[in-house]
């Protein structure tokens, strides 16, 4: 039993979050060796004004490998490049800890607990449903943290964990993300590069959203169950030991006053302009985490703190976020090396290679397994889109494939693995204010992402065998 206590400690140092990105990091500075250097010339597309891929104009250049001194760097160099994210995860745990402050969380849960008393079972596919529509009309990620605070006291009074609570905003998200249906930065954008009628195969899709979200809400509901029947068996189980010992009393006892209902259509508001500012003007995460830092300061000052206490609440809600924000930075820096060693486009140049001359179902099924593979280390829709669908649509060509099936291809290799690659910002971002750490969720997250990486092989393997078309 020591033995095996042993090789578990073992096990859980080496895949700490911090260690287990380091090594990566070391492991792609190595590659950088092994792989030739190669790149694509980029061009500004007409119909897109995206920079694209030329796909016949690869060329192997000399080798960049990266060594000691550049791999140290490229951890403060994926600091920088990840900033706007880290940052706008301290304003946003900020303002979440001002508005905790007020006892509107508790207050909230308890309304919500009474609301829907026997009937979680409703709760869940209601939540998946909800975000699942915000990613897949308007291409939600990163701003899933802002339903974090709320999901995490909802989730521990309900008798659950924080995992159910991140699972149910995270896989929520990514449930519409990698069904598409209308997002203009995965299906949009590969849709233009394809050169296909926007938002065209939507049927096809809703199908599979449907299908994603009953999964979805299946395995999270599953999961709660055992936990509530039996802590112990929670992944989170001793954790986090504050929320261990959260007084459910109170929670029963918080009345939503008026200043909380203030504080409610406050906070309602924030997510309208949110939804307004993205749309309308392209908000991202510097606009949205400046509409989140006027937000905590003006639910200080509804709530009538004293300035002085406006400011410690925020702080101490950026310090609880601090190990995980700084995962995010350190993550970039995987990408970083990757760039550095100029491999990334010779790794999409052999797979296209690869590709070319096989078997119609299995050519659209391998485009989905590479997407899915160098998702990993491209967890940005649009950049993998950019990088990909110029020479994808090609070879979808040559091979006789509907366009569609290329692009379904991508759409589903593009989200499955933001399920558990640490290069993805909104993953560490959301787990972060969740206070789950990274070895949890990769238990946690391995049948969603079976069960969705299947559903990704048969969704491209029906568009392929009823040749879904550009309609």
């Amino acid at each position: 039993m020591t033995t095996l206590n042993q090789k578990k400690n073992v096990w859980e140092n080496i895949l700490n979050a911090y260690v287990l990105i380091a090594i990566l990091i070391v492991v792609s500075a190595v590659v950088t060796y092994v792989v030739p250097a190669g790149t694509y010339e980029r061009v500004v597309d007409a119909v897109t004004n995206k920079t694209v891929i030329d796909p016949q104009s690869f060329q192997f250049v000399e080798n960049t490998p990266v060594g000691v001194m550049d791999t140290l760097l490229s951890i403060p160099r994926g600091m920088q490049e990840a900033g706007s994210i880290i940052f706008f995860v301290f304003i946003v745990a900020g303002a979440f800890e001002v508005l905790n402050r007020t006892g509107f969380t508790e207050a909230f849960v308890n309304v919500t607990l009474r609301k829907f008393a026997g009937k979680e079972k409703i709760l869940f596919p209601i939540v998946v449903t909800v975000l699942s529509f915000f990613a897949a009309t308007m291409g939600m990620a990163e701003e899933v943290v802002i339903f974090i605070p709320i999901l995490l006291a909802l989730s521990k009074s309900l008798g659950y964990d924080e995992l159910v609570a991140a699972g149910l905003a995270y896989c929520g998200i990514r449930a519409g993300h990698i069904n598409g249906m209308m997002n203009p930065f995965n299906v949009g954008i590969a849709q233009s590069f394809a050169e296909l009628p926007l938002y065209s195969g939507l049927w096809y899709r809703s199908i599979w959203c449907v299908i994603t979200i009953a999964a979805t809400s299946v395995i999270l509901w599953r999961y709660a169950v055992k936990i509530k029947a039996d802590p112990t068996k929670s992944l989170m189980y001793g954790v986090n030991q504050d929320w261990d010992t959260v007084d459910l009393r109170q929670l029963e006892n918080s009345k939503f006053t008026r200043t909380h209902k203030i504080l409610g259509v406050a906070l309602l508001a924030v997510f309208a302009l949110i939804i307004f500012g993205v749309m309308k003007y392209g908000w991202y995460l510097d606009e949205i985490a400046a509409l989140f830092l006027a937000f905590g300061v003006a639910v200080g000052l509804i709530a009538r703190f004293q300035v002085s206490d406006i400011a410690e609440q925020f702080l101490s809600g950026a310090r609880s976020v601090l190990a995980g924000a700084l995962v995010i930075g350190m993550a970039r820096g995987i990408l970083v090396v990757l760039q550095e060693g100029q491999i990334i486009d010779t790794i999409v140049y052999y797979a296209a290679e690869l590709l070319s001359g096989t078997p119609k179902v299995i050519a659209a099924n391998g485009m989905y397994v590479f997407q899915w593979l160098l998702n990993l280390i491209i967890p940005s829709g649009s950049a993998q889109a950019a990088t990909t669908m110029p020479i994808m649509t090609p070879i979808a060509d040559v091979l006789g494939i509907n366009r569609q099936v290329a692009v379904t291809a991508f759409h589903y290799g593009d989200g499955v693995t933001n399920l558990l690659t640490p290069a993805c910002g909104p993953l560490m971002t959301c787990i972060a204010l969740a206070k789950v750490p990274y070895i949890k969720w990769l238990k946690w997250v391995v049948p969603m992402l079976i069960a969705w990486t299947l559903i990704g092989f048969a969704a491209v393997t029906g568009a392929q065998l009823i040749n879904l078309g550009p309609f």
